[in-house]
């Protein structure tokens, strides 16, 4: 809650406890319940309120201790007090607003936002208050409006430039940047592309940007038709799209490509797919279902699908620095292993830039046909065998795309690496176990067609 100092009082609102004598109880309570003195800090509030009941400023810290305990009712309460003494203080109307966001009431927040911009329209912390109101309808062009408008008028203030960053990522996921600049990426993409489209129709599923429908553009497609889910994403593509003279070549639609139907939206079934919602595993990103739905609805049959398959690769990893990821023993001389119950089964990681040794041959967990997506989910068992001896803490996994026959893109581990726009995926054994060349570990891979696991077969993991 925003402090809220001085108050004009009408005569009639005047009590003998003077200006002077109030400031400093108010000081001393903010600085208690800064302290967590609750209590303490309540009661010097209320020898404030014994004198002058309709005192605003104790009003709002009272509200402010309400708020702490939970009780927002409370403080909303005391805040309409407030505002019934002070009406045109919009400091008091703006955190009104928030309780009644707290409460539940988006229509009284609306309406107490509003009376706070009325009274003053350039107060920044109403402005961003009102960019979280519309953030929290799903209006994110009002919303990152709402608190460039906030940071231009407080460069300093802290909630707006927090809450942008937020409404940043939660719109456009930070992987579209590394995915983007990925030169490899985008080479290979490319000159699959340009093999494929020229004087065929051409379906984009999940543009984000763009950059593959401009691609198919570029080299001679007859068409192409661009489906994106997030409504802010497309729009912004659409800004891409003409920024670089290919508006009129492309058609982008601002719907989920299991949405889209022919003739209102595609002229003809796709002769060629295009499409890069993937992960790391390949599956992740819901490309099967997705992929499965557009051979059903939107693709001719034997449509060229670019790339044509997604594989899982893996090889068997150890190392402290990968394993202090997933594993703690003794630290600072205390032991912790009974903290190991809580790591989780897998995690994302760059991998490229962390030193780790690697204990087998690259091999396939996953092959995934996407002219031909697999129907059912899927199991089994991998005998791995281990060419390096070393204490291994899991499995390091990465993704390989065969976009057309003989063009391949693939982001195994490699210190050398530029901008990986998938990075890897680490999975964790129940526990680490010693190897030596020759042993050979069991694992079981398995899939649902959206989310991929490795997990080791214990006991006997180790033959």
């Amino acid at each position: 809650m925003t402090q809220v100092r001085g108050h004009d009082r009408s005569p009639e609102h005047t009590s003998g406890l003077t200006t002077e004598a109030t400031e400093p109880l108010l000081a001393q309570a903010a600085t208690c319940a800064q302290r967590g003195e609750i209590g303490r800090a309540e009661t010097l509030i209320r020898q404030v309120l014994a004198r002058d009941p309709r005192h605003p400023a104790a009003l709002f810290e009272l509200g402010r201790i309400a708020n702490l305990r939970g009780d927002k009712r409370a403080a909303a309460d005391c805040l309409q007090k407030a505002i019934a003494s002070q009406p045109d203080n919009g400091k008091l109307h703006s955190e009104l607003g928030c309780m009644w966001i707290g409460l539940g009431d988006r229509q009284q927040a609306l309406r107490a936002f509003k009376r706070a911009l009325e009274i003053d329209p350039a107060d920044a912390d109403a402005i961003g208050n009102m960019g979280t109101f519309h953030l929290g309808d799903g209006r994110l062009e009002e919303a990152l409006a709402a608190y460039r408008s906030a940071l231009a008028i407080d460069p300093m203030h802290l909630n707006a430039r927090v809450n942008l960053g937020l409404a940043l990522k939660n719109a456009v996921p930070p992987w579209h940047f590394p995915m983007m600049n990925d030169g490899p990426r985008n080479a290979v993409y490319d000159e699959a592309i340009r093999r494929v489209v020229p004087g065929r129709t051409v379906l984009d599923i999940g543009t984000g940007a763009g950059l593959l429908a401009m691609m198919a553009a570029r080299a001679g497609a007859k068409s192409v038709t661009s489906c994106e889910a997030v409504p802010w994403i497309a729009a912004k593509a659409r800004e891409v799209v003409a920024a670089n003279g290919l508006a009129d070549r492309i058609k982008l639609i601002a719907k989920r490509s299991t949405d889209l139907r022919i003739g209102p939206d595609l002229p003809e079934r796709a002769e060629v797919l295009v499409t890069e919602v993937f992960s790391t595993t390949g599956i992740n990103e819901h490309v099967i279902p997705t992929v499965t739905h557009a051979h059903a609805q939107l693709l001719q049959p034997g449509a060229t699908v670019v790339p044509n398959a997604a594989s899982a690769r893996a090889y068997l990893a150890g190392g402290p620095a990968l394993e202090g990821y997933f594993f703690v023993g003794r630290a600072a001389g205390f032991t912790l292993t009974a903290f190991n119950d809580f790591a989780q089964a897998d995690m994302g990681l760059d991998v490229h830039y962390v030193p780790h040794d690697v204990l087998s041959d690259d091999f396939e967990v996953f092959r995934f046909d996407l002219t031909r997506p697999p129907l059912q989910p899927e199991k089994r068992v991998i005998d791995v065998v281990v060419t390096s001896p070393g204490r291994c803490f899991g499995v390091v996994q990465w993704l390989r795309l065969d976009l057309i026959e003989g063009l391949v893109y693939e982001n195994r581990p490699d210190p050398g690496a530029t901008i990986d726009s998938w990075g890897h995926v680490l999975y964790r054994f129940s526990q680490p176990i010693e190897l030596k060349a020759g042993d050979h570990v069991r694992l079981l891979a398995q899939h649902n067609r959206r989310v991929l696991l490795i997990t080791d077969l214990s006991p006997g993991t180790v033959s």
